[in-house]
């Protein structure tokens, strides 16, 4: 009874979003664990239940977050859904916690290998825009390596401070130097290999950074999402939502570097080739570089072998600057995706084949 009253106390604390919740999760994982070896007597138990009891009246009287009044969730997705997968994150997190980088990154891309090609729904996204782009590498063969790397990244985000403190272990730089070439820039970024290291390019570069995201569609796993990108380990970065151009605008107002994945489907959006086929792309990238007269770096991450990676920047790209600021926006996003497309044919198994970028 009192383990399913600790769980039923932890359960209200995550699903309100109580960042306290991050300990008494794998504080419970635990409590069953030592409990199921050594059988402990309930009566010593009552004072984590009165602990546990008290957080989670205060969670029960907690108002809502900010972004649930903007975006109220259905009762299913508040109380089950979205719960569900803080806790099972929080708990997979506890239990890997000691784990070693290099291994926990193998078992990332072992167990999505293994299991990734059974959702369906990806696999055949993935098939169908490798059919469209890459025709040669639309087999299981590539498909795996593709659900490998990404089974790596994920669990390597749940090591970014070992990255951040060991950095000349596991990551090394190419065309550093280009950070420091021009006052101000843009950096554009495909989703490819580990995109949140990125970060750590810019520590001690004397640079600020805002990095442009998209949140995540269960408000409680956004913070575990940033953290992916070094939320609270880079100093040097902040982070801005996509959707919204007044934080970007007064941002690059304000001196900073702005980075941008670029490469993600808008709807509404112009159809501009990408990797020879035509997909919906946005123009916001083009729009601020005309309107601040800024170049656009292309970077990306690169994994060279297990948990090592690369953080590579690769070319300029000068953004036209006409009388035909419509005509500038299309050419100068085709420049882009054309530089980005030369990253991603060099080792297309890293990139995120996954979602439906083409249509």
């Amino acid at each position: 009874m009192i383990t399913l009253f600790l769980f039923a106390c932890a359960w209200i604390c995550v699903a309100k979003g109580l960042k306290s919740s991050a300990i008494l999760t794998p504080v419970f994982v635990l409590f069953v664990i030592i409990t199921a070896i050594f059988r402990i007597d309930s009566v010593y138990l009552l004072p984590v239940a009165v602990v546990y009891a008290a957080f989670a009246v205060v969670a029960a009287l907690r108002p809502w977050s900010a972004i649930e009044v903007e975006k109220p969730r259905k009762f299913i997705k508040r109380w089950w859904k979205h719960p569900r997968e803080l806790f099972g994150y929080q708990i997979m997190n506890t239990l890997l916690y000691f784990v070693p980088l290099p291994a926990l990154s193998w078992i990332g891309g072992a167990m999505l290998q293994t299991f990734g090609p059974l959702v369906k729904k990806r696999q055949k996204a993935m098939y169908n825009n490798l059919k469209m782009t890459i025709p040669e590498c639309a087999n299981r063969e590539f498909m795996k390596r593709v659900w490998n790397n990404w089974g790596r990244v994920f669990t390597e985000g749940l090591k970014f401070s070992t990255y951040r403190h060991k950095m000349e272990k596991y990551v090394t730089f190419r065309n550093h130097d280009m950070l420091f070439k021009y006052p101000q820039f843009i950096l554009a970024m495909p989703h490819y290999g580990y995109m949140g290291l990125m970060a750590l390019g810019f520590v001690n570069s004397g640079r600020i950074v805002g990095v442009t995201y998209k949140q995540a569609s269960n408000p409680l796993t956004n913070d575990l999402l940033l953290r992916n990108y070094g939320y609270g380990y880079v100093r040097e970065t902040h982070f801005l939502p996509v959707g919204n151009a007044i934080p970007m605008v007064r941002a690059l107002r304000n001196g900073e570097v702005l980075n941008i994945n670029s490469d993600q489907r808008f709807h509404g959006a112009p159809y501009i080739d990408f990797m020879g086929v035509p997909a919906k792309t946005s123009t916001g990238l083009a729009q601020l570089a005309r309107k601040f007269n800024l170049p656009v770096l292309i970077g990306h991450v690169e994994r060279t072998h297990g948990a090592h990676h690369i953080l590579a920047f690769d070319e300029f790209v000068d953004m036209p600057h006409t009388d035909d600021s419509n005509a500038d926006e299309i050419n100068g996003m085709k420049k882009v995706n054309e530089a980005m497309e030369r990253v991603i044919r060099k080792k297309p198994d890293e990139y995120l084949w996954l979602h439906k970028r083409w249509s």
